[in-house]
């Protein structure tokens, strides 16, 4: 499961998992429940502007400090956590859909893709087991439209350990249900990394009735486990639904209620949890 509770700057990060709060979170709810914490690094803040460390203001992608204080976070945190999966950037597309890949561009996309080839290295010789990638996004959900996958040209494949998504598909235009969505729509990432294993670190579908209620949202969990990825040979590693319960009294994402009340979805995820025979 990734690591949500609260929203930490990622030169933070490390002090909460090596702290109270990750003793709590991390040790006795997550693995001390036979779980295994996905732990997310992130750059991208409000607007889609730069998080950067107290005294770094106006800093950019390519600039040393701010590059140098990132893979420090990455380094640190991994040695207060050992996390099994370690995301160094979530949904990192979403600054190259704005910011694009351009030269001399001191916010180009490209200084990120030279960073996390740097991260990865460190990462792996510190903590070999690790699963290191950094997750895309599979729509992009302000603008109600899919996500341009060729992003994924500008990594080398070699060091993405996992092709990770977060993906809401309902926010299309002309989605309504997950029989709208082709059979490939996921597995045509496949054609710019062959063979690489996948997941999923967020996964939504509204049980709103617009969207089909509670039937088509647990239909979507189960096609997402069958037709949309085995059905397609892909080998998929991580399943993470966004979040459990319902975030609010308006929300209907969650695989139980904003009441309490468990929806079909949840028992969806029991089974794939849980298969018999």
């Amino acid at each position: 499961m990734p690591i949500w509770g609260r929203p930490t700057p990622f030169y933070d990060l490390a002090a909460d998992l090596s702290g109270s709060w990750g003793s709590l979170f991390v040790t006795t709810l997550v693995r001390g429940n036979g779980m295994i914490p996905l732990v997310h690094m992130s750059f991208i803040g409000a607007n889609m502007t730069l998080v950067a460390p107290p005294g770094m203001a106006n800093a950019t992608l390519s600039d040393p400090a701010w590059r140098a204080s990132y893979e420090q976070a990455a380094l640190d945190l991994v040695k207060a956590s050992r996390p099994l999966f370690l995301s160094l950037g979530n949904e990192v597309n979403m600054w190259y859909e704005k910011y694009g890949a351009r030269s001399g561009d001191p916010n180009g996309f490209q200084n990120f893709v030279s960073l996390y080839n740097q991260m990865y290295d460190a990462v792996k010789k510190l903590s070999p087991q690790t699963y290191v990638f950094c997750t895309f996004a599979r729509e992009n959900v302000p603008q109600n439209k899919e996500a341009n996958l060729s992003v994924l040209s500008l990594f080398n494949a070699s060091k993405l350990d996992l092709l990770v998504f977060t993906s809401y598909p309902s926010a299309l235009q002309g989605i309504r249900s997950p029989s709208d969505l082709p059979d490939d729509y996921y597995s045509r990432a496949l054609s710019y990394m062959p063979g690489k294993p996948m997941g999923f670190s967020e996964l939504g579908w509204s049980a709103n009735e617009y969207f089909g209620g509670e039937a088509e949202q647990a239909q979507f969990l189960a096609q997402v486990a069958g037709r949309l990825t085995k059905g397609q040979g892909v080998d998929l590693r991580i399943l993470c639904w966004a979040w459990l319960h319902d975030l609010s009294s308006t929300d209907q994402v969650g695989l139980i209620s904003y009441n309490g009340t468990a929806r079909q979805a949840y028992h969806t995820w029991e089974s794939l949890a849980h298969p018999t025979g």
